[in-house]
């Protein structure tokens, strides 16, 4: 009886109580009698609270002093309330990076939200009650934390594992589905691969992997991974017998879209005015001197070619490319191309 007690008490002082919503011991009293049906007197929830102080339980209370009916004077505590596990702005930045997490499914989001929600106290609840965050990304996998569960497995036990790779096709209500790729005679394929590191990158999971019978390293995306399935009795290939080196390169600006093949260095013209989407996109890791027009900066960094282009053309109105030629070329050839289109 003491201890579940004793869980109910703290659980009260979890849930009920932070800085801003202070409890006294009679408020104690009724909340464990009204959520539990568990009767306290006052010296017993007083013990029952300095077993929790006296273990280690961030409790605080107010000391404050009565006058006795004899004129003397008693110290007592009240207004009683637990330290959150969190600060607010903690919780708050932990479900925001959640809401933002492209590829988590709505459900286990909302269920993860849930569960910080018990180790929230009473003032962030009620702030989260105002305040609302739309989700306006494309459909994630439903498998991903499962995906990641089993790959975190397969890597720790240095397996292969197996699965059939997605791609994004319409339906028959024009609603975008993850459906297996395919071989050319029309079968779904499965790849059998050795796992070695996950990687996130602007929210999304990637898997550093190798795919059989290849000695390349390649990464997948997780959400886009289907049919999971745990090759326990296979060995994965030791990343040293893999052709390059770590699994993922330590250069943050080469994994722009996580796109395979080694990188180049690249120098670009940039209107000054997106300095901080540069550094969004491609961390520190990069040269910026001031450019020879006003407001302009000229920028160099090592990344993988096909993954500049992409971005080049995201940030045409503001970006110039210098060098290489060839990237420069293609770049051009794209743009023509573009023009082309939007000419008729």
């Amino acid at each position: 009886m003491r201890a579940i007690a004793l869980f109910h008490l703290l659980t009260v002082l979890q849930e009920e109580t932070d800085r801003n919503h202070k409890m006294s011991q009679q408020r104690l009293l009724e909340s464990i009698e009204r959520r539990y049906g568990i009767i306290l007197n006052r010296r017993t929830l007083k013990s029952y609270l300095n077993i929790l102080q006296e273990a280690g339980y961030p409790l605080n209370a107010e000391k404050r002093i009565r006058i006795l009916p004899d004129g003397s004077e008693e110290e007592m505590l009240t207004d009683w309330y637990l330290e959150p596990q969190f600060e607010i702005s903690e919780l708050r930045l932990i479900c925001d990076l959640l809401s933002a997490m492209p590829a988590i499914p709505e459900a286990q989001r909302e269920s993860l939200l849930t569960k910080i929600m018990t180790l929230a106290p009473p003032t962030f609840r009620q702030s989260q009650q105002d305040s609302t965050i739309t989700y306006l990304h494309s459909p994630p996998a439903q498998q991903l934390l499962y995906s990641i569960e089993l790959l975190c497995e397969a890597m720790q036990k240095k397996c292969m594992v197996s699965f059939q790779y997605g791609k994004y096709t319409l339906d028959q209500n024009n609603q975008p589905k993850l459906t297996p790729r395919c071989s050319e005679e029309g079968r779904q394929r499965r790849y059998l691969i050795s796992p070695y590191e996950i990687i996130v990158s602007h929210g999304h999971y990637y898997l550093i992997c190798c795919k059989e019978p290849y000695q390349v390293l390649s990464n997948y995306r997780i959400d886009r991974i289907m049919e999971i399935k745990l090759e326990e009795k296979l060995d994965r290939l030791p990343i040293s017998e893999t052709e390059g080196s770590a699994p993922h390169n330590e250069h943050y600006a080469e994994q722009l879209y996580m796109y395979q093949g080694d990188a180049v260095e690249v120098k670009f013209l940039a209107d000054s005015d997106i300095l901080g989407d540069i550094l969004d996109w491609f961390g520190n890791d990069i040269s910026i001197q001031a450019g020879e027009r006003v407001n302009t900066v000229i920028v160099k960094v090592n990344v993988n070619p096909t993954a500049m282009t992409h971005w080049a053309l995201q940030y045409g109105k503001h970006v110039t490319v210098l060098s290489p030629v060839s990237l420069r070329d293609e770049i051009a050839g794209i743009a023509h191309q573009i023009m082309n289109r939007y000419a008729t």
